[in-house]
């Protein structure tokens, strides 16, 4: 199928049609819901709390993505009693480093 994104191990995971990058999209929430965008890093790459906090910005969100052992990845929303010391990655929205190939 033209247009299509390839899978990334059944989690939900995409690829960014522009940078080609991989992505984990979802919406996180359940009465209020917001679409997530984010990439999707090895599983053992550290990416603590306090990093990400510092390079978000006031319109950023920073993601916390634990990995379970059986069933899919889920983001959680982060907020000010985040422990700083959480082991599971964090993640800010994702940012395309390519130009784009159309202009409309």
């Amino acid at each position: 199928m033209a247009g299509a994104r390839r899978s990334q191990g059944g989690h939900g995971a995409t690829r960014c049609p522009g940078c080609g990058r991989p992505l984990l999209i979802q919406w996180v929430g359940h009465v209020a819901a917001l679409k997530a965008t984010v990439d999707l890093p090895p599983a053992d790459q550290p990416l603590p709390y306090g990093p990400a906090a510092a390079r978000s910005t006031p319109d950023d969100l920073v993601w916390c993505l634990p990995r379970p052992t059986y069933g899919p990845l889920r983001l959680r929303w982060t907020h000010g009693r985040h422990p700083p010391d959480c082991p599971h990655q964090h993640l800010l929205t994702h940012r395309c480093t390519t130009e784009p190939s159309t202009l409309f």
